[in-house]
């Protein structure tokens, strides 16, 4: 079986490293995978084939890729399909469904599309145009209704889907949440990772994890560290931005922590690698995601893996993995959040009773993915 799929660049994130494991799930299977992007996907494997369109280095602007990929892509993802004999498409987000529509419909070809989230949400904390905002929805709808069968991280994402899509379509509409991958550990995280940070062994920490934007709500946190006043409590922010919003946002995030006093009980570590992500995890005493808007947090299914409390905010993407409202909080409700941390911290009967429960998620959510993957895609 050969299979066409496209990611127009290498990225750092839960988005990327799962796509990754898409082209692995394949690739594991005896499938011939074709990728399309604009730089290098680095993958090696005799099986996998990354067709890469190259342009002059000085029209590599954000705009001009943005351009390149809507215009050239369908006609070159069409060129390489019918080249090569691909059996199925596999659009990773409602953009690359877009892109291979073309092809599709001229080869008769099946499409699988996995959606994870709302492009849109991005481009409105970016403070896009109503004219982009518009043209995305557009996008998003024609990906959606050239898709064979789409496959959403959470039952909400699968709702929005069908209502867009049309109730006779609710068959072709699965949804496949994230699993907690193999997490390696070992017992001298505390010892090495808190006074590497300069922090004592014997203090309350707090972490949280992700790319930095705004949707991650990070500033929500760092004014409940304010509120609980507590000297041994410090926080690590673990992540990087990565667009011009993200930057600025993380601008914001830095003076917040110095405007409230903060310096010395916050820290942004910046991006780190998976292992080191997992030895963090092991340090800290609890895991707390406030976002705003998740499709389904590899940062949080890992802290699970970690065997460390979890907290998160009551949203679809969350809910659908902590449950449980004692695992949840209001994104918005800063006292609320102090408050339950401050029972975490000092409540040791409700300490274990927010760790039974994650104990609990970790077990539904520990499952082979990419196996259910490849039968949801070929199925």
């Amino acid at each position: 079986m050969k299979i066409m799929t496209i990611m127009y660049t290498s990225k750092r994130g839960g988005s990327y490293e799962r796509f990754k494991m898409t082209v692995e799930t394949f690739i594991e299977r005896a499938c011939e995978v074709h990728c399309l992007s604009l730089t290098p996907i680095p993958v090696s494997h005799p099986l996998y084939y990354n067709h890469i369109l190259v342009f002059p280095q000085v029209l590599q602007t954000r705009l001009v890729r943005r351009l390149i990929i809507l215009c050239l892509f369908p006609f070159y993802s069409l060129l390489v399909a019918w080249r090569e004999g691909i059996d199925i498409f596999v659009a990773f987000g409602t953009l690359y469904a877009f892109i291979q529509a073309i092809p599709k419909l001229f080869l008769r070809r099946r499409m699988v599309t996995l959606v994870r989230g709302k492009s849109s949400f991005g481009l409105r904390t970016e403070n896009s145009s109503s004219f982009l905002l518009w043209v995305n929805r557009m996008i998003e709808y024609l990906g959606l209704i050239s898709s064979d069968k789409t496959i959403a991280v959470n039952r909400a994402i699968r709702e929005e889907i069908i209502s867009v899509k049309g109730i006779s379509s609710e068959e072709n509409v699965d949804v496949l949440f994230n699993n907690i991958p193999a997490v390696n550990s070992s017992a001298d995280h505390i010892s090495k990772v808190r006074p590497h940070l300069g922090i004592p062994k014997y203090a309350e920490v707090l972490v949280t994890a992700g790319p930095i934007n705004q949707g991650k709500n990070i500033d929500t946190l760092i004014k409940c560290l304010a509120l609980l006043s507590i000297d041994t409590t410090f926080l690590l922010i673990v992540g990087e931005a990565s667009t011009k919003a993200g930057f600025s946002y993380k601008n914001y995030l830095h003076q917040l922590t110095e405007t409230l006093g903060l310096q010395k009980r916050v820290f942004f570590t910046g991006w780190v690698e998976k292992t080191e992500l997992w030895r963090i995890f092991f340090a800290s005493d609890l895991f707390i995601l406030p976002s705003i808007n998740e499709g389904m947090p590899n940062a949080l299914l890992e802290a699970l893996g970690c065997d460390i409390p979890c907290l998160g905010s009551d949203i679809p993407g969350i809910r659908e993995v902590l449950h449980y409202d004692e695992l949840m909080f209001s994104p918005f409700d800063v006292k609320a959040l102090a408050n339950k941390i401050r029972r975490t911290i000092d409540e040791r009967s409700f300490f274990e009773k927010i760790k039974g429960l994650c104990r609990e998620r970790k077990i539904l959510f520990t499952f082979d993915w990419k196996e259910r993957l490849f039968q949801m895609v070929t199925g």
